[in-house]
């Protein structure tokens, strides 16, 4: 910048009446990136004129209107000299005054520096594939972008520190590691891959690319996401509840989980309990799911006579329930599911019979036994919206007739039917 440019600059400053004449040749060049245009100034008031004149040479009344380009001509044959209007304004205004296609540009480009930074930080393969596919508009680079468009440095330092996490995953392949000692190792911060942090956003976009899975939208199904990639996100609230069940490590029962199935008593395990093991089997062949809690607990009053283990998935299977079944499923065990007959009960039916297919089975969920516990609440908007959700499911005919009649069904009222599956012999 030149000292008369500078100087013109502090010119206009002390001459107010040039202020509004200078925005809007300001917005002219913002626009087309060069002196075209007309400014018009309908409002002009006598010192507006008046300032017109002084650069432009001749008398002006409202409504004031010049050219762009005769503006800068006439500034250059001033006693300024040749100064460039651009950089005149930019300096009044204090700033670099850019095109959008210019800033566009601009913020193109530090987006490309930003994930080269990105990869050359990188220390694993899979973590330099994750920034590609960043670069290829894919695996979470909306987030990114739009975080980089309001501050930069701030995306940055995400970036890198989710890249530093899944560095330190993938070298830690063996370990099943707690989600904030991971964050902590990796960056300083136990705190920085919450999921409300654009770190942990991001991180989560890598790990739903690593395992080639869309983005999670549920928070069970982030915390599987998690448990998948060898990260115990919930190690203590997640938890199963069960009874009967025969449950090792290598080739032994586990001699706690052993005591409470000889005693016939429920045991709940923790997400961090199941990881631990490395089997699980029904002696019958057999295991009976409920949803809810309550009637979980009533059977197992009974939980003496029963033939078979009971499990009580808490409503929307939590990742410990999903693991334990993945090993029951494992090992070959038929599983019957049964729970309400509203959205909220049919959709967990259908996610574990989709899940498992072949060993899953619908335990008392025909429109028969919907007739059988039909209640007289009705469903929300939420629950039928549920329902529909069945439609080409093994539960397309029972949650047609839960929607047509638009009432809650509950479990409790089936209780006698659930208690003689689970004491005879089946």
């Amino acid at each position: 910048m030149t000292a008369r440019t500078q100087e013109c600059a502090e010119w206009f400053r002390e001459h107010p009446a040039f202020h509004r004449l200078l925005v809007k040749l300001r917005d002219k060049f913002r626009r087309y990136g060069s002196p075209l245009g007309m400014v018009s100034l309908p409002d002009a008031s006598e010192e507006e004129c008046e300032a017109a004149r002084l650069v432009l040479g001749r008398d002006f009344v409202p409504p004031l209107q010049f050219h762009t380009i005769e503006f800068e001509v006439e500034l250059q044959r001033s006693q300024f000299g040749r100064v460039n209007l651009k950089e005149v304004l930019g300096c009044y205004f204090q700033e670099e005054i850019k095109t959008p296609r210019e800033i566009r540009e601009e913020e193109e480009q530090k987006y490309t520096d930003l994930l080269d930074e990105a990869r050359k930080a990188s220390q694993t393969v899979l973590c330099r594939q994750w920034v590609d596919a960043l670069d290829e508009r894919r695996a979470g680079s909306d987030t990114l972008k739009r975080a980089a468009k309001q501050n930069m440095e701030d995306a940055r330092h995400a970036l890198l520190r989710a890249c530093k996490s899944i560095d330190l995953l993938q070298q830690q392949r063996e370990e099943r590691l707690r989600l904030a000692v991971l964050s902590a190792q990796a960056v300083g911060d136990p705190h920085a891959l919450d999921r409300g942090t654009l770190c942990g956003r991001l991180f989560l976009h890598a790990l739903a690319y690593c395992a080639g899975k869309p983005l999670p939208a549920s928070a069970e199904e982030k915390d599987a996401l998690y448990f998948q990639n060898g990260i115990l996100c919930d190690s203590i609230s997640s938890c199963v509840t069960q009874v009967g069940l025969l449950l090792g490590v290598a080739e032994e029962e586990h001699p706690a989980y052993q005591a409470f199935r000889m005693r016939h008593e429920p045991c709940t395990l923790t997400l961090s309990g199941v990881s631990r093991l490395t089997w699980a089997h029904s002696p019958s062949g057999r295991v009976y799911l409920v949803e809810n809690e309550g009637v979980f607990c009533q059977l197992c009053d009974r939980s003496v006579r029963f033939h078979s283990p009971l499990v009580c998935t808490s409503g929307q299977p939590s990742v410990a329930v999903l693991r334990l079944l993945e090993l029951l499923a494992a090992s070959g065990t038929e599983l019957f599911y049964s729970g309400d007959f509203d959205g909220k009960g049919l959709s967990i039916a259908a996610l574990l019979t989709a899940r498992w297919p072949q060993n899953v089975h619908l335990w008392h969920f025909s429109p028969a036994d919907y007739a059988c516990c039909c209640s007289k609440e009705s469903l929300g908007k939420n629950s039928c919206a549920l329902l529909e959700g069945c439609t080409g499911t093994i539960l397309e005919e029972t949650a047609q007739e839960v929607s047509r009649c638009g009432l809650a069904g509950y479990q409790e009222l089936l209780l006698p039917q659930l208690e003689a599956d689970l004491t005879e012999t089946p």
